[in-house]
């Protein structure tokens, strides 16, 4: 974001501050407000959680080591946030406005953003995304108990007849079977992670998204990870190819040179993706008891990053165009380092724009509804 970007999102911040005091009466009214036109959204959330806890308890497995691991993830997220953006303003103010003080002029738009109520906003997003996805990876981590994978061998199928005859890694493998490729894409699918939170908590607290956009960010963004990430992902369990002649010991593995490749490259230059795929096996074989599960159709990485794209065009054309190029870079990358199969990001992403659609709306019908009864 230019520094005049700040400028605005600061002076926007100031606008609601208002008479010294007043901040904290309009952010409860903010938040009343929020709550009783969008209750669907804290409905999900609230039956989501109310399941959660119920199973938890009549298993007598504690739901607080889930609620702790996305906190930390959320305070990363915030942090980077925080450090990229407080970086990004003072050396802006230098350059370009010559602050005799940057200490001094963060130290001002700190203030701005919370008397503004933005930090507060995005505190409060936080809290409610900390334990939404707490809920969510407990159930999820139950999906293999449920239903064993088993869909595995089918989708494997059906990625070489889509594609055919051919594996979409084998397609891919001829322009990205170099270290800098593969590196690339595990950093970018490593980010995924904090640009959740960081989509989630600034498009509920940025002045500079529009109201709708955000109830409809939102609304998606719960529908999405319940129906495709726990629903449909419990019904067509599989682990990905990554795991795949792990489960599938009566067949050669499809996915053998791949996750060669992908060896070597991880003894040269570690993958946070291959460390990651060992660490969730070892959860899921008991190794450690910790928060962790594995699920890969439908893919959620790619669902989620067709909202990003979906919201992203309806805050901007430029931020939409940036944002669908990370959705393809996610569904290439879920493919090569072997996260993913292609139909898994194929139907993650389609489902995830259909329930953007009908979040909209959804929205559009609660927004014509409350101005009728104003």
């Amino acid at each position: 974001m230019r520094l005049r970007g700040w400028g605005r999102l600061l002076g926007q911040a100031n606008a609601g501050t208002l008479a010294e005091g007043r901040w904290a009466t309009n952010l409860a009214s903010f938040f009343k407000n929020e709550i009783q036109i969008h209750s669907l959204v804290y409905a999900l959330i609230f039956l989501l959680l109310a399941e959660t806890v119920i199973v938890s308890w009549f298993m007598n497995d504690p739901l607080w080591p889930f609620v702790l691991t996305y906190a930390q993830r959320a305070m990363k997220a915030a942090q980077l946030l925080l450090l990229g953006g407080f970086v990004l303003v003072a050396a802006g103010a230098m350059l370009q406005r010559k602050e005799p003080s940057p200490f001094r002029y963060l130290g001002g738009i700190a203030v701005s953003l919370w008397k503004g109520n933005i930090a507060p906003r995005y505190a409060y997003a936080c809290t409610v995304m900390t334990v939404f996805f707490a809920a969510f990876l407990y159930n999820k981590m139950l999906i293999p108990k449920l239903n064993a994978f088993h869909w595995d061998a089918t989708f494997a199928e059906w990625d070489r007849l889509l594609f055919g005859g051919w594996q979409p890694w084998q397609l891919l493998h001829p322009f990205l079977s170099t270290p800098s490729a593969t590196i690339f894409l595990d950093v970018m699918y490593a980010l995924w992670i904090p640009l959740v939170f960081i989509g989630w908590c600034l498009s509920f607290a940025s002045p500079n998204v529009p109201a709708a956009v955000r109830h409809r960010y939102w609304l998606a963004t719960v529908a999405s990870w319940i129906v495709i990430g726990l629903v449909l992902a419990s019904a067509f369990s599989s682990a990905g190819p990554c795991y795949f002649e792990k489960l599938i010991t009566d067949q050669p593995s499809p996915y053998a040179g791949l996750n060669a490749y992908l060896s070597s490259v991880h003894a040269a230059y570690p993958l946070g993706s291959t460390l990651t795929k060992e660490y969730l096996w070892d959860i899921y074989q008991g190794g450690y008891d910790i928060p962790g599960g594995i699920s890969a159709m439908p893919s959620m990485h790619n669902a989620q990053a067709a909202l990003f794209a979906a919201a992203g065009y309806c805050v901007s054309r430029r931020l939409g165009h940036v944002m669908l190029a990370y959705a393809v870079i996610i569904f290439v990358g879920s493919i090569h380092l072997g996260w993913h199969y292609a139909i898994d990001g194929i139907v993650g992403a389609l489902l995830a724009l259909v329930i953007w659609w009908i979040a909209g709306m959804v929205v559009k019908r609660g927004d014509a509804a409350s101005v009728g009864l104003s």
